[in-house]
C-alpha cells in the first residue's frame, strides 16, 4: 500500500518516461553496486570465518576441507530446497528465459536466499564463480523496480539488462564488459535506447565499486608486448586448441546436470556428496577451489614458470570436472571465473610447450598465451566474444595484446560453433524448447505453429501430368507451387511456377513431350505442423524457398499441407494480435492491483438499454469511468460522441458499491 502511494506521487509529478528511465538507471546501477559489494564481503566472511576457521579447529590439515565443504553443501542444499525449490534454468539462463517469455519478470523474492547460498558456496571452496550470482542480483533488482512500478515489458526487460551490466561492472570492475554482456547476451540486440540505459547503470555501478575498493586491475600482470609477426600462427593454433576444450567443458556441465538430476536423493545430501568429491580433489589440487584468482595471477605473472606443464594440464581437467560437479550437485555459482581459470591454465601450458619445442627462437612469453587462452575459452563457453575480449582487457588493464587475443578468440568461437552451435546459456534454453532468437519479431513467431497458417489440403499434382495440365493446376489452385505426389499423400517433391516457366523457355519446340517428373525438385526441405513458424522463416531464408511442404512428424513423406510466404504474413498478424491481447490482459491485472476499484468488462447486447446510444447520453453510475471500447478486435478510446454498438465490450473502472446499477444498463 505504501509503495502504491509512492507510485501515485510519482505520477502526480508527471515525470516524463525518459526522465523516469534515467532515474531508474541510476537507481539500478547504484543498488546493484551495493548488492554486489555486500555479496563479496559475504564471500570473504564465509571464507575466513567458516572455511579457514573450521579447517583450523578440526586440526586435520588439508583434509579438513573434506568435512567443511560437505557441511556447506548440506546448508546450501537445505536452504535452496526450502526457499527456492527446483529451478528449470539456473542463473543467467533463467534470466534469459524471463526476458524471452515473461517480459523480464523475475521471482526477485528468492534472490536474498540465493545470494546467501552463493556466498557460502564460494567462501567454503566450491569450484564455481561469483559472476553468475552477481548478475542475478543486478537483474533481479532491475526486475523488482520494473514490476513494482508497473512498467511495460520492454522497459522491465531494459532494467533487467541494465542490472546485469551493472553486476558485471561491479563484480569484475569492468564496465565495458558489463555493457556488452548485457547487449550481447541478455538483450541480444543493439538499440540506442537500450545502449544508453545500460551504459548509465554500468558506469554508476563501476564508480561505486571503485569508490569502496582499490582501483588496481583484478589480474595485475607485468608489462607484456607482442614479440613479432612470427608469434601470430601460434596464437591462431591456440584458438584451435581452446575450441574443443570449451565445447567439452560445456557438454560436461550438461552431462553432469542430467546425471545428478537422475540421482533420487534429497537435495542437501546431493550437494553434500558434490562437496565431498570436490574436497577430495582439492586436497591434491587446492587451486581449483573458488574462482581461483590467485592462481591465475601467478600464471599470468610468471607465464606458468612455477608450474609444470603436467600440473597446468591437470588443473585444466580438474577445474572442468569439479566445476561441473559443483554446479550439477547444487552449489550456487557461475561459470565465468572457471572458464577464465581453464583458459589461463590451458594457455600457460600451451605457451610452455611452444617455447620448449618450437623450431624458432621467438615464440612469445607463455603469459601472453595464458591471457589469450582466458578470452578464448570464456568466449567458447558463453559465446560472447566481444564481452570476453573486453573483460580480459579490463581485468589486466593492458591493451597491447589486442591482435593475438582477437585472433585466438575468433578462431575458437568459429570452430566451437561448428561442433556446438549454442553457448552454455542458449543451449540450456533450447533444451527446454525456448528459442533465443536475434530480433523480437522472430520471438513473436515462436508462439505461432505452422499448423495454424499452412494451406490444407496441400495442392498436389501427379508426376506423370503434362506441363499443360500443370499450368491449369496453377490457375485452379491460384498458387505458385504444387506438391508432386502419385496418390495425393506420398510426397515425391515440389514443382513451382518458376520451374514451368524455365521449361517453356528452354524446351519451346518439344514442350508437349515434357512432364512434371522431368522438371520438379525431388529433394526438398520440409517442416512439420507443430514446429514454430520461425523455423520455416529461417529455412526459407537459408535456401531461398518461397514454399515448404508440411509433412507428418513420424513420416517425412506424408503430405499434410503446404506453407507459403504469404501465409507467414498472416501468422505474423496473428502473433501481433496475440501479443496485444496478452498485454491488454496484463494491463488490466496491473490496473486492478493498483487501484481499489473494480475492473469490469461488459458486452453490449441487443437487449441492453444502452445499445445504439452515445456515451454522453447514458446515465452512468457515480464513480464510473469508461476506460476502453473493444470492437472487432480494435480498441477504441471512448469519447462523448462514441456510439455503443451491439457486440462492443466496454472496460469500466467503477466503485464496487455501484456495480449492480451498472449491470442494469447492460441488461
Amino acid at each position: 500500500m505504501q509503495l502504491s502511494k509512492s507510485i501515485r506521487r510519482v505520477r502526480t509529478f508527471q515525470l516524463s518516461e525518459n526522465t523516469l528511465l534515467v532515474a531508474l538507471g541510476v537507481l539500478v546501477g547504484l543498488s546493484t553496486g551495493i548488492g554486489v559489494w555486500v555479496f563479496r564481503i559475504g564471500i570473504e566472511a564465509f571464507h575466513e570465518h567458516f572455511r579457514e576457521a573450521m579447517v583450523h579447529e578440526l586440526g586435520l590439515g588439508d583434509w579438513g576441507i573434506v568435512i567443511v565443504l560437505p557441511l556447506a553443501g548440506v546448508i546450501v542444499g537445505l536452504l535452496m530446497h526450502i526457499f527456492v525449490g527446483e529451478e528449470r534454468h539456473h542463473g543467467v539462463a533463467g534470466i534469459l528465459e524471463a526476458e524471452i517469455t515473461s517480459g523480464g519478470r523475475l521471482p526477485y523474492r528468492r534472490i536474498p536466499v540465493k545470494a546467501f547460498c552463493a556466498a557460502l558456496s564460494l567462501g567454503a571452496g566450491a569450484s564455481v564463480g561469483p559472476e553468475d550470482p552477481s548478475v542475478q542480483i543486478g537483474s533481479n533488482l532491475g526486475s523488482f523496480f520494473g514490476q513494482r512500478l508497473r512498467l511495460t515489458e520492454e522497459r522491465t526487460r531494459l532494467l533487467v539488462s541494465a542490472g546485469a551490466a551493472s553486476a558485471i561492472a561491479a563484480a569484475f570492475n569492468a564496465p565495458l564488459a558489463g555493457i556488452f554482456f548485457a547487449l550481447e547476451v541478455i538483450l541480444a540486440e543493439f538499440t540506442t535506447a537500450s545502449f544508453g540505459l545500460v551504459v548509465l547503470s554500468a558506469v554508476i555501478s563501476s564508480v561505486f565499486t571503485q569508490s569502496v575498493e582499490s582501483g588496481h586491475p583484478e589480474l595485475g600482470i607485468r608489462a607484456y608486448e607482442l614479440g613479432g609477426p612470427l608469434e601470430i600462427p601460434f596464437y591462431i593454433f591456440l584458438g584451435a586448441v581452446a575450441a574443443p576444450v570449451s565445447v567439452g567443458f560445456m557438454r560436461l556441465v550438461f552431462f553432469q546436470h542430467d546425471l545428478w538430476h537422475r540421482l533420487k536423493v534429497p537435495r542437501p545430501f546431493k550437494t553434500a556428496l558434490a562437496g565431498v568429491l570436490v574436497a577430495i580433489v582439492a586436497v591434491y589440487y587446492p587451486q581449483i577451489m573458488g574462482p581461483g584468482r590467485e592462481t591465475m595471477n601467478e600464471v599470468l605473472n610468471t607465464g606458468g614458470g612455477d608450474f609444470t606443464v603436467r600440473l597446468l594440464v591437470a588443473l585444466v581437467i580438474a577445474k572442468i570436472v569439479m566445476t561441473s560437479v559443483s554446479m550439477a550437485g547444487g552449489f550456487v555459482g557461475g561459470i565465468f571465473a572457471p572458464a577464465l581459470f581453464v583458459g589461463a591454465m590451458l594457455g600457460g601450458a600451451y605457451g610452455r610447450i611452444v617455447n620448449e619445442f618450437a623450431a624458432i627462437e621467438s615464440v612469445g612469453d607463455p603469459a601472453g598465451y595464458a591471457i589469450a587462452g582466458m578470452a578464448a575459452v570464456m568466449a567458447g563457453v558463453v559465446r560472447a566474444p566481444i564481452t570476453a575480449i573486453l573483460l580480459i582487457f579490463e581485468l589486466t588493464n593492458d591493451y597491447r595484446l589486442i591482435l593475438p587475443i582477437l585472433l585466438t578468440t575468433v578462431v575458437c568461437v568459429a570452430l566451437a560453433e561448428q561442433v556446438e552451435p549454442d553457448g552454455i546459456y542458449t543451449r540450456s534454453l533450447r533444451k527446454h524448447g525456448i528459442e533465443p532468437q536475434q530480433g523480437r519479431d522472430i520471438d513473436l513467431m515462436q508462439a505461432i505453429k505452422i499448423a495454424e497458417v499452412m494451406t490444407v489440403p496441400a495442392p498436389t499434382i501427379s508426376p506423370d501430368a503434362t506441363l499443360t495440365e500443370l499450368r491449369q493446376k496453377f490457375r485452379e489452385f491460384n498458387t505458385r507451387a504444387l506438391c508432386v505426389s502419385l496418390d495425393g499423400e506420398y510426397l515425391l517433391g515440389i514443382v513451382t511456377l518458376t520451374d514451368l516457366q524455365n521449361a517453356y523457355e528452354i524446351h519451346q519446340d518439344d514442350i508437349e513431350k515434357w512432364k512434371v517428373k522431368d522438371i520438379y525438385t525431388p529433394e526438398v526441405v520440409a517442416v512439420t505442423p507443430q514446429e514454430p513458424v520461425w523455423v520455416a522463416i529461417r529455412l526459407m531464408a537459408k535456401y531461398r524457398y518461397r514454399y515448404l511442404p508440411v509433412v507428418a512428424e513420424n513420416n517425412p513423406r506424408q503430405i499434410l499441407g503446404i506453407l507459403q510466404r504469404s501465409s507467414i504474413m498472416e501468422g505474423y498478424s496473428l502473433a501481433i494480435a496475440r501479443k496485444w491481447e496478452s498485454q491488454y490482459v496484463q494491463n488490466q491485472v496491473r490496473l486492478h492491483n493498483l487501484v481499489d476499484e473494480s475492473i469490469l468488462e461488459l458486452r453490449v447486447k441487443a437487449a441492453s438499454p444502452i445499445a445504439g446510444k452515445q456515451v454522453k447520453d447514458v446515465h452512468w453510475p457515480p464513480q464510473c469511468v469508461i476506460a476502453s471500447v473493444r470492437r472487432d478486435h480494435k480498441v477504441i478510446v471512448p469519447q462523448g460522441s462514441t456510439s455503443l454498438k451491439i457486440g462492443d465490450v466496454l472496460t469500466i473502472v467503477i466503485d464496487p458499491h455501484c456495480e449492480q446499477e451498472l449491470y442494469h444498463l447492460f441488461g
